[in-house]
């Protein structure tokens, strides 16, 4: 187990309702399998919350944008030693709020596309041309 696991695994155990997975190599914080928080390699966590909440911490100092690549995420957060005390509050939050979210508005899985499938859609490409 990674520490990133670890830490995901740690924290799970203060969470109530939450449960534990793995995505991408990070440890995921879940509810009703929808992630709402996933450690990192900096023992920070990137956190799912509102857009208003995260603009105001963000504006109050240390708490960040998650970027991904160059891709700043408008609903994710980066949460410095989240294993804090202070911030199990932030974590709650998160979880409430990937809760609250109606199913319908939920990511929906990306479907696997396979090699198979992508040489049949160049093939009808080349034909119709």
């Amino acid at each position: 187990m990674s520490l990133r696991q670890q830490l995901a695994t740690d924290l799970a155990r203060r969470i109530s309702g939450s449960t534990v997975g793995i995505d991408f190599g990070h440890g995921c914080l879940m509810i009703d399998n929808k992630i709402f928080a996933f450690t990192r390699s900096d023992e920070s966590a990137a956190l799912k919350l509102p857009e208003d909440r995260i603009a105001g911490l963000v504006s109050d100092g240390e708490i960040r944008h998650l970027t991904m690549g160059k891709r700043t995420m408008r609903e994710w957060v980066v949460i410095p030693n989240i294993a804090a005390p202070g911030n199990l509050k932030l974590l709650h939050e998160a979880m409430a709020f990937v809760a609250s979210l109606p199913k319908d508005n939920r990511r929906k899985p990306a479907k696997r596309s396979s090699k198979k499938a992508a040489k049949k859609v160049v093939r009808k490409a080349t034909k119709s041309e």
